[in-house]
């Protein structure tokens, strides 16, 4: 009886363990992934919003939609969220074939005649976010 009391114990300890480390991985990755809103320059089609991360800063790319998104919130300068990134420019693989490097090309193409160009203050990339519409992010 005696043992089946420790086993028991141990049995608890251990599943109380593993749920408290599963608990603390996930919030580790909610806080790698928040990016805080530096600055945002309005285009007549796009918004170029700069986001910084770990002393990096990134470049992306969000088309205006007139389209309303319900269960979003409008992102704000001096704020943070959680961006799901996504690399438009340069491109690393073309249909998963490995593809040469840049060849000099310093801008994408976003539409309308406009080309946004690679930056020194910012990652040499540009990124969409995949959960961003306009300014609205998707909770």
């Amino acid at each position: 009886m005696k043992k089946i009391i420790i086993l028991f114990a141990m049995g608890l300890f251990v599943a109380c363990s593993a749920t408290r480390g599963s608990k603390n991985s996930l919030i580790n990755r909610e806080v790698t992934s928040l990016y805080k809103i530096k600055k945002i320059k309005n285009e007549k089609s796009f918004y170029t919003i700069y986001a910084v991360r770990n002393d990096s800063t990134f470049k992306i790319i969000s088309h205006t939609d007139n389209t309303t998104v319900f269960d979003c919130e409008k992102i704000k300068v001096g704020n943070s969220y959680i961006l799901d990134l996504k690399t438009v420019f340069p491109l690393d693989s073309l249909f998963g074939k490995a593809v040469a490097p840049n060849l000099g090309i310093r801008g994408y193409n976003v539409g309308n005649g406009k080309t946004v160009m690679l930056e020194e203050k910012s990652h040499n990339k540009i990124y969409t976010a995949l959960n961003l519409n306009g300014l609205c992010v998707k909770k």
